[in-house]
């Protein structure tokens, strides 16, 4: 195995992604290198980290920050743990753990988070679990999925008469216009985003993600690096020429993730997120995405999605 520094990790971001995308029972979006580096930078104070452990064989990678004080390792992103700290070949990723005592002396408390309950990986893992001093699993934030193989189609087909009643009403001729966010860069559709984000009910109310110093840093951190690649999918709905809502995610292989949507109070009844996420949905199949994760869950995306992925953790001392 080899070791390395957080440097030379984002120097080989685009080997670390390669595994993400190969790596069953994932999500390979929210484990590849622009997640996890987002959450690393702003997600986490530096103070309450004492290094890292970063090793790679033949393709396969453990990626991991030292907590200070206990040292046990974490996930990068360990807010949600939607991310998987292990990226490869799961029976070799297995094989790696055993052997990180002999490349770290003293004993190796990791903590693992974004396995698929029931997954390859997690069935590799729990195959070593003889071999280890301590080994617990725990739940960490599930996955609300739409499932795409048979495109928007199938989907609508799998829905409520209610709820289809309700997405045709939502295609109204009404002045509304929904439009890719097109070449702006970083920093003007950061500023477009935000402006509608402040004028949101949770903005009101002091409640809203963006008003956290480090999750607006995080979210502009994943607008930057899927714009850079060119997997940034970033719808608005405007009228005359002025945003009054957005959609935001990005692409990973065939697997669209959602970030966030919101709309300016004052036109909620325009039932703008319906619309958004509908036209973001045909445009994802169109583009050939087949799995559609709306992340976390919430009472509204019961109604949208086919399954609730569930995702476990794992604490183990080796």
């Amino acid at each position: 195995m080899q070791r390395l520094t957080i440097e030379e990790l984002r120097e080989r971001s685009g080997e670390v992604a390669a595994a993400a995308l190969r790596t069953p029972g994932l999500s390979a979006f929210c484990s590849g290198p622009i997640w996890q580096l987002a959450a690393h930078d702003f997600l986490h104070d530096a103070a309450g980290r004492c290094g890292h452990l970063i090793v790679e064989e033949a393709g396969n990678w453990l990626i991991f920050a030292r907590r200070a004080g206990d040292g046990v390792c974490f996930p990068f992103e360990s807010s949600w743990m939607f991310s998987s700290p292990a990226l490869g070949d799961p029976e070799r990723l297995a094989a790696m753990i055993l052997d990180l005592p002999k490349h770290f002396p003293g004993p190796i408390a990791l903590c693992l988070g974004g396995i698929r309950r029931d997954g390859p990986l997690h069935e590799a893992i729990r195959r070593i679990k003889p071999l280890l001093a301590r080994y617990r699993e725990f739940a960490v934030t599930e996955s609300m999925v739409i499932d795409l193989e048979e495109g928007v189609g199938g989907w609508l087909g799998r829905r409520s008469p209610k709820f289809r009643r309700n997405l045709r009403s939502a295609d109204k001729e009404d002045g509304i216009e929904i439009v890719e966010a097109g070449a702006g860069s970083t920093d003007d559709l950061f500023t477009r985003i935000l402006a509608i984000q402040q004028q949101t009910y949770k903005w009101r109310e002091h409640s809203d993600i963006f008003q956290s110093p480090g999750h607006a840093a995080f979210y502009r951190s994943l607008l930057k690096g899927l714009l850079g690649e060119g997997r940034l999918r970033l719808l608005f709905a405007r009228r005359g020429g002025e945003d009054l809502a957005y959609i935001l995610g990005g692409a990973a292989g065939d697997t669209y993730r959602g970030l966030q949507m919101s709309y300016r109070e004052e036109v909620r009844s325009l039932g703008l997120g319906n619309r958004l996420q509908l036209e973001n949905l045909r445009r994802c199949a169109a583009g050939g995405i087949v799995r559609y994760d709306l992340g976390m869950h919430s009472l509204y995306k019961d109604r949208w999605a086919d399954r609730r992925e569930e995702n476990t953790g794992i604490f183990l001392v080796l």
